[in-house]
């Protein structure tokens, strides 16, 4: 049974783990940055982009929360003989949250760091229908970033990411070392808003 469920993951392990992390590295150093990242095939309903940055992020000392969607039997066999990652029943103990805008754990709950240990936080991977640098369609939310990596302001253009979500880049409740990273996906598409990021709705 857990062999039919089997799917591949990187066909070259480490080439491809290595430039799976330098565009994850890209886009989390350039907010709003769209790239490319194909290195592993989605399953069931995880796309290619978000499977491949599990596969480069995580391994078995990062607990992975999943959500209904992507709680599957095909989607936690692979991350476990892939990856090793362990996971998490509780989203408050994940290293890794992989989601859709409508089935986040709620926000305030999961790991932020600590003023010493600001690393040891939580990352959001939230898996969209639409990411881009324009609009493209009626269903899109326009996002101004700003803050390091960007010279200036950089619009980022995605589809509904839910209230909860919205609400947490715009208002950053957590002091700053502390806070969320986030990773979005799209398809073959990805791009990051960390904590450093300053949000706007336009």
């Amino acid at each position: 049974m857990t062999d039919a469920l089997l799917k591949p993951g990187f066909s070259q392990p480490v080439g491809d783990a290595q430039q799976a992390f330098r565009v994850l590295l890209k886009v989390m150093s350039e907010p709003g940055v769209i790239r490319s990242l194909q290195q592993a095939q989605g399953i069931d309903h995880l796309a290619p982009a978000g499977m491949t940055a599990l596969l480069a992020l995580c391994d078995q000392t990062t607990p992975v929360w999943l959500a209904p969607v992507f709680n599957t039997a095909a989607i936690r066999t692979n991350l476990n003989f892939h990856a090793g990652a362990p996971l998490a029943s509780d989203a408050q103990q994940a290293d890794f949250v992989l989601s859709v805008p409508g089935e986040l754990p709620p926000l305030e709950q999961l790991k932020a760091g600590e003023p010493e240990y600001p690393d040891r936080s939580c990352t959001l991977v939230v898996q969209l229908e639409q990411l881009g640098n324009a609009p493209v369609g009626d269903a899109l939310v326009e996002l101004e970033l700003s803050g390091p990596g960007i010279s200036g302001r950089r619009r980022l253009c995605v589809s509904d990411m839910g209230a909860d979500l919205l609400s947490y880049l715009t208002e950053r409740p957590h002091p700053f070392p502390l806070g969320l990273d986030l990773i979005l996906v799209s398809g073959e598409r990805v791009t990051a808003i960390p904590r450093t990021t300053d949000v706007e709705v336009i």
